[in-house]
């Protein structure tokens, strides 16, 4: 191939594990999230928009792989 020099490009965003600074909950969040985001438990904001990558108000605990996240074998869109 010719150009097998190019790397191939990452996505930027991801989806982090925030725990809530209130209740300790946990919860996925989109690291580019458009709208505020709430904890499930307590209703406190986790995330807010900022116009391009969200302001995350809790503890981040990690980036979560959602490919990872589904079981060998199985078809994501089924469900």
């Amino acid at each position: 191939m010719k150009k097998d020099h190019v790397d191939i490009p990452t996505p930027s965003s991801r989806f982090y594990k925030i725990e809530c600074d209130d209740c300790n909950e946990q919860q996925v969040v989109y690291s580019h999230a458009t709208t505020r985001v709430f904890c499930n438990q307590c209703g406190s904001p986790i995330a807010t928009s900022s116009g391009s990558k969200a302001r995350l108000a809790g503890r981040v605990q990690g980036a979560v792989d959602p490919v990872a996240e589904v079981p060998a074998g199985a078809d994501p869109a089924s469900k």
